[in-house]
C-alpha cells in the first residue's frame, strides 16, 4: 500500500501547529475581538475550540504560528477579510431539517387556526445554511395550496457568507432527505443524477420565496422594515453572553406585529430576561401582546 505524501506532510503540518498552541494573551485577544464585534462569548472554557478550529486557516495562510496569525487578523487593513474567515470557522452552523418537529406541528396548526387569507412573512434569525427556511417553507406552501394563507415569505440571515450560499443555493447532500417528511419529498425535491455525489435541491418555487441576507445579530439595528407574523431564533441565543441575549430579545420582538409568534431552541431559556411585551404560550414559544 502506498501512502500520500500529501497527506502525511498536511497531518504533520496540523501536529506542528498544534504543537504550537494558541497564547493565553492571543486567545483574549481574540476572544474579546469576536465578542465585541460580533456577540459570540467565547469563555475560558472555549479555548481549545478556538485553537483547534484556527488550526486550519493557520495552514491555509501559511502561518508558522498563532501569534502571527493574531497579529495578522486585528489588523484592520490586512486582517479584514480573513476575519470573516474566522468567523466561519468559529460558528457551528448545526442545523437540520424540521429540526425539533414541535415547532412545525405548532407553526403549522396556527396558520390554519388564525392566519387563513394573510399574507405570512416568517424570518429565521441565525439561519445557518438553510434548512430551517425551506423546512418552513414547505409547510407555508402546503397551506397556500389548500387555500389557507394567501401568500408568504421566509426570510434568513446569517453572519456566515458561506452558509448563506449555501442556503441561496438550497442544494444539501443527499443524506439529508430522510429528515424531511415523506410527503414533501417527492413535491419539494429534486434530485441530482450523479450516483457518485448525490444531491437533492429544493424546487425553485420554493427557492424563490426566500430572501437571504448577510446581518449580525449583535449589532445595534436591523436593517429591516418588515413586520413578521413569526421570527424563528432556534439555538442561536446560545452563543451569547444575558445582556446580549435581552438586546437581541428586544430587537426581535420589535419586528413582531402583535399577535405574532417567537420561538427559541429548546436548549435554550428566556428566564431571567425581561419579556416584557411577550406572552408565554409554551416553553420556547411566545406571542406578542
Amino acid at each position: 500500500m502506498s501512502i500520500d505524501k500529501k497527506h502525511i506532510n498536511k497531518v504533520n503540518d496540523l501536529a506542528s501547529l498544534r504543537e504550537n498552541k494558541l497564547k493565553n494573551a492571543d486567545f483574549k485577544k481574540l476572544s474579546e475581538f469576536i465578542h465585541r464585534n460580533y456577540g459570540i462569548y467565547l469563555s475560558d472554557k472555549k479555548y481549545y475550540l478556538l485553537q483547534n478550529r484556527l488550526v486550519k486557516r493557520l495552514r491555509e495562510l501559511g502561518m508558522d504560528n498563532f501569534s502571527e496569525y493574531t497579529q495578522f487578523v486585528l489588523n484592520r487593513q490586512e486582517g479584514k477579510d480573513e476575519v470573516l474567515e474566522m468567523v466561519d470557522a468559529i460558528t457551528t452552523n448545526k442545523t437540520d431539517f424540521f429540526r425539533e418537529k414541535q415547532h412545525f406541528d405548532f407553526f403549522s396548526e396556527i396558520l390554519k387556526k388564525e392566519f387563513v387569507g394573510s399574507t405570512v412573512k416568517v424570518w429565521s434569525a441565525g439561519c445557518s445554511t438553510g434548512q430551517e427556511a425551506y423546512s418552513l417553507c414547505m409547510i407555508l406552501e402546503e397551506s397556500r395550496q389548500q387555500n389557507g394563507i394567501a401568500d408568504y415569505m421566509v426570510y434568513g440571515n446569517d453572519i456566515s457568507y458561506k452558509v448563506l450560499e449555501t442556503a441561496k443555493k438550497g442544494i444539501y447532500p443527499y443524506k439529508l432527505y430522510s429528515q424531511i417528511p415523506v410527503e414533501f419529498r417527492k413535491k419539494y425535491l429534486l434530485k441530482s443524477k450523479n450516483q457518485n455525489n448525490p444531491k437533492i435541491r429544493i424546487v425553485p418555487e420554493l427557492r424563490n420565496k426566500t430572501y437571504f441576507f448577510w446581518m449580525n445579530l449583535a449589532q445595534d439595528n436591523y436593517p429591516l422594515q418588515i413586520n413578521f407574523q413569526f421570527i424563528f431564533c432556534r439555538n442561536t441565543l446560545i452563543y451569547f453572553d444575558r445582556k446580549l441575549q435581552q438586546k437581541i430579545i428586544t430587537l426581535l420582538s420589535s419586528f413582531l406585529v402583535s399577535g405574532g409568534y417567537l420561538f427559541i431552541g429548546h436548549s435554550e431559556s428566556l428566564i431571567n430576561l425581561n419579556t416584557d411585551g411577550l406572552r408565554f404560550i409554551k416553553p420556547t414559544i411566545y406571542q406578542k401582546i
